[in-house]
């Protein structure tokens, strides 16, 4: 058996903020913090209308529940599987169970112990719902409950993923989610409450507007002292509200303000911008399983039509990089591929059946966004051009996940920022790409190739990480071959702060959404 004890026990994740003396504090938008409180308000890059962790996959939702909760386990800044609620873990020698030893005095924001009972609910209710963080449990069969402290997670396969994907699966207090439960095992009362055991309860919560958390003073693991009293998260996707917002002085730190609104914020002399790689990319997702693309020849044609530098020079004011493969550039085990190109001459050979067929092609994307706009104006009027007629249809993100419980409802293609569920490139390529994850809402193209599903398949089931490396650096070149999607450009976040703010950085396991680590001087 392989015993793993944590170097040291993090704090809050997303909020663990390393925070000097609070100074840059926006208004109250409440007005109910007490005298001398430190408040620190975000804008945040997104809609959250449910607050239920086992929603978590959603990196909005992550970035929003992570400071009222703890998972078992966790990532560093530098990538180290550490724990939270664990402080130990033993991976049985045929890696089919893993016994976790939980945190002495670890408790719930109303004071009851957290236990090894709270964990097998947490779990089995995520996998009896299915949605979610299920996801990263296809491989969880049962749990045992050793000890109030001990319990033991067991596993249907071996499965290399299953360790990093816990970074996602929040502990629910099972007494609390029980009492309020109604018919659909409490999704209704955690849409709108908490029941955590993190750094910060939830003090107010309105969907899609706002979620204000204070501090939760009987906090048993690490947590940095002069992190603020509170924390508000303002909900702005709107790249011009943030910009205005952050002019006025109503928040602290933005992270969702775009190149087009970015000059006019750092003209104003007290505020700069710190630019951050981040996992994340934006990508053209086909219908794979669904004429016409279903032909590799019409992927690759869409895919030689874009122009890539235009994208990255004009409609990300070069904050970004053309893409290099499916998964983004700051990960590891990627294979050596060239940065994607237009060719035109290409993408007319291979587009002029379709052109000739007369097909109305659907093309989603959310308006809000103002690069997911542009660039699904962009491959429109590129494809007009080749004869290929696109019709442009604005979605939300939850309508956009819920088309793809089945391949008929599934956009023609669609525009869409993506990131992997953790640090590990398994866990995007296999959710995104396996077929077994086809008419779920993490394969965003119904991709299904038993070729790469072998490859995943052996991947995931192995211990030697090297073997499991190459293994995936061959899923990726095949998925480019194959034409399995369409990934455009990746990413960085523009944080912009006040002088006063520094020391920002990301933190992987919540990627592609908000940076982690502020320090705010005097």
């Amino acid at each position: 058996m392989r015993t793993f004890r944590t170097k040291r026990v993090l704090g809050i994740g997303l909020a663990a903020l390393a925070l000097g003396t609070v100074t840059a504090c926006a208004a109250d938008p409440s007005g109910s913090g007490a005298a001398g409180d430190t408040t620190l308000t975000f804008g945040v890059d997104g809609t959250v209308p449910n607050i239920d962790p086992v929603l978590a996959d959603n990196s909005t939702v992550d970035q929003s529940v992570v400071p009222m909760y703890e998972p078992l386990v966790d990532y560093d800044p530098d990538g180290t599987l550490q724990g939270r609620l664990a402080t130990a873990w033993t991976v049985a020698e045929d890696a089919r169970s893993v016994t976790f030893t939980l945190r002495d005095g670890a408790k719930f924001h109303d004071g009851a112990p957290v236990t090894a009972e709270d964990v097998k609910y947490t779990f089995d209710r995520a996998k009896a719902l299915g949605v979610g963080v299920a996801q990263f449990l296809s491989d969880y069969a049962s749990a045992e409950v050793v000890s109030p402290t001990e319990v033991r997670l067991n596993l249907s396969a071996p499965s290399s993923l299953f360790l990093g994907g816990l970074a996602k699966v929040y502990i629910v207090n099972s007494a609390l989610v029980e009492k309020n439960a109604g018919s659909d095992q409490g999704q209704s009362w955690l849409a709108s409450h908490e029941a955590g055991s993190g750094p910060y309860t939830l003090e107010d919560f309105k969907p899609n507007r706002q979620i204000i958390f204070e501090k939760y003073d009987d906090f048993t693991g690490a947590a940095n002292a002069a992190a603020p009293d509170r924390i508000v998260y303002r909900l702005i996707p709107e790249s011009s509200t943030q910009r205005e917002e952050m002019l006025a002085g109503n928040i602290d730190v933005a992270d969702g303000i775009e190149p087009q609104d970015l000059a006019t914020v750092l003209e104003q002399d007290h505020f700069t911008s710190v630019e951050l790689a981040k996992a994340q990319g934006l990508y053209v997702y086909f219908n794979t399983q669904r004429a016409p693309f279903d032909d590799p020849d019409v992927r690759l044609g869409i895919r030689l039509a874009y122009d890539y530098q235009a994208h990255v020079t004009t409609i990300l004011g070069g904050h970004g990089a053309v893409a290099t493969g499916v998964a983004p550039a700051v990960m590891d085990c990627r294979p050596d591929l060239a940065p994607f190109a237009q060719d035109l001459d290409k993408a007319r050979e291979l587009l002029a059946g379709l052109a000739a067929s007369g097909k109305e092609l659907t093309l989603a994307y959310q308006s809000i966004f103002a690069e997911q706009a542009d660039a699904a104006t962009a491959l429109q009027s590129t494809l007009r051009d080749l004869g290929v007629t696109v019709k442009l249809k604005t979605v939300d993100y939850p309508t956009y996940i819920e088309s793809l419980g089945s391949v008929g409802t599934t956009p023609d293609m669609a525009v869409i920022w993506d990131n992997p569920p953790t640090p590990d490139v398994g866990s995007l390529l296999t959710t995104r790409y396996h077929s077994k994850f086809q008419e779920t809402s993490t394969n965003f193209g119904q991709y299904g190739n038993p070729a790469v599903d072998k490859l995943l398949d052996e991947a995931n089931a192995t211990g030697d990480a090297t073997a499991r490396c190459d293994l995936y650096k061959q899923v990726e070149q095949a998925l480019v071959d194959d034409s399995a999607s369409m990934p455009v450009a990746d990413e960085v976040t523009t944080v912009v702060v006040p002088k006063t703010v520094s020391g920002v950085e990301l933190y992987p396991a919540h990627t592609g959404y908000m940076p982690q680590t502020y320090q705010i001087e005097d």
